[in-house]
């Protein structure tokens, strides 16, 4: 019976037996006894065993030790350089001894602040303050009589041209030498009127061409009122609204019409923003006929019809009960393009050559695509009344 058989029965033995727990428990303790004897009699696995259940420690940092430096050593400081001759010249030559001749001057600092109008208090001023503030218009102008008997000297008619928009929209234009587009201020509303005036009152203007003026230069004050139009949005410099506010409270007057008839369109819209910016404390109010604008010539029962069948009511500003501005949204200016004949009842129509050999139609604008962008702009009553209108303007602000 060799080793393998024997194992095999004294295994069966055990197990049919009752001992097989005991023996189980017996053979786990002589195998745990020699594993002891072995490990014990070993340093290797000893140290194997304790380096798995212990911590290792920490190693110590050794401080470096410090450097000791030998003593009286010789340091060589340099000297400091010595000063040049020539940066002595140099601080000589920086004394300014005598003034440099420039035309270029800095302005002096001023800490005065600029007094703002209040325009709340107007009606407080005494009378002499009044009359030094708006003066006296209608002596300086030979202002006598009232109505169609009014008589009047004017030097000439100010159209004022401000930054952006197209304050030249009611004049004919033309292509100069260098191909660019230039309005002609011989030809368009203006100079229309002006001829109306000649023509139906007993006014006078000198100058028979518009004169332009830019909104921020003194010259607008040689004008009792001045005639602003345009079709776009537009905003003034701090220039020209100090230039206005000044020109409206020493009594000139603003004349505004809306090349873009009726409320709400661009230059309505930046019209009244900049008049707000202007005259703070004032708004555009709207009057009736029963205001002596509709009969300070002309007698007007009602608003007269504008562009495209307008006729929204005048809008004025006063201050202290005295008009400095007057604003039409009907679109009177270019009705006035249009030339009345010689009898001022009929229009002036066909081709007229000026003196520069350039042709333009006198009569009202009738190209292909008028009639679609303006309804009524060849009706003849509508045009004679825009006229007489702008009249009526003009005799008031001579007599307010």
């Amino acid at each position: 019976m060799n080793l393998k058989e024997f194992i095999k029965k004294r295994y069966d033995l055990v197990r049919q037996s009752e001992a097989l727990g005991v023996s189980i428990l017996i053979h786990a303790a002589i195998a745990v006894a020699m594993a002891f004897v072995i490990v014990s009699s070993s340093e290797k696995m000893r140290d194997a065993i304790t380096s798995v259940f212990r911590k290792p420690a920490k190693k110590k940092i050794e401080q470096p030790k410090p450097v000791v430096l030998p003593k009286n050593i010789p340091v060589n400081i340099p000297p400091p350089p010595p000063k040049m001759k020539k940066m002595q010249k140099l601080e000589k030559r920086m004394v300014v001894k005598r003034n440099i001749k420039s035309k270029l001057r800095p302005k002096t600092l001023s800490f005065k602040k600029k007094t703002k109008i209040d325009f709340k208090t107007a009606n407080n001023l005494g009378k002499n303050v009044k009359n030094m503030m708006y003066r006296d218009y209608a002596a300086k102008h030979g202002v006598e009589g009232g109505g169609k008997t009014l008589r009047a000297i004017i030097d000439k008619i100010v159209l004022l041209s401000y930054e952006g928009g197209d304050w030249d929209c009611e004049f004919h234009h033309y292509r100069n030498k260098k191909g660019k587009t230039v309005p002609d201020f011989k030809y368009g509303s203006l100079a229309n009127l002006i001829r109306e005036i000649d023509r139906r009152t007993n006014i006078e203007v000198k100058n028979k061409t518009p004169v332009v003026v830019r909104a921020d230069s003194p010259e607008i004050f040689d004008s009792p009122f001045v005639y602003i139009t345009g079709h776009k949005d537009f905003k003034f410099t701090d220039a020209e609204i100090e230039n206005l506010r000044t020109y409206i409270l020493q009594g000139g007057a603003i004349v505004a019409n809306s090349s873009l008839p009726g409320r709400r369109s661009r230059f309505d819209v930046a019209f009244r923003r900049e008049m707000k910016r202007v005259i703070p404390d004032h708004d555009l109010k709207p009057i009736n006929n029963k205001h002596s604008i509709y009969n300070s010539f002309a007698v007007f029962k009602n608003t007269p019809m504008g562009m495209n069948y307008w006729q929204e009511p005048l809008e004025i500003i006063d201050i202290d009960g005295r008009v400095v501005v007057i604003y039409n949204l009907n679109d009177y200016g270019d009705f006035m393009l249009a030339t009345l004949d010689s009898t001022g009842n009929a229009f002036k129509t066909g081709l007229a050559a000026d003196a520069e050999g350039l042709y333009r139609w006198e009569g009202p604008r009738k190209w292909h695509n008028d009639r679609k962008i303006y309804a009524n702009v060849d009706d003849f009553q509508t045009t004679l009344d825009a006229y007489l209108m702008n009249i009526n303007i003009l005799s008031y602000l001579l007599t307010r």
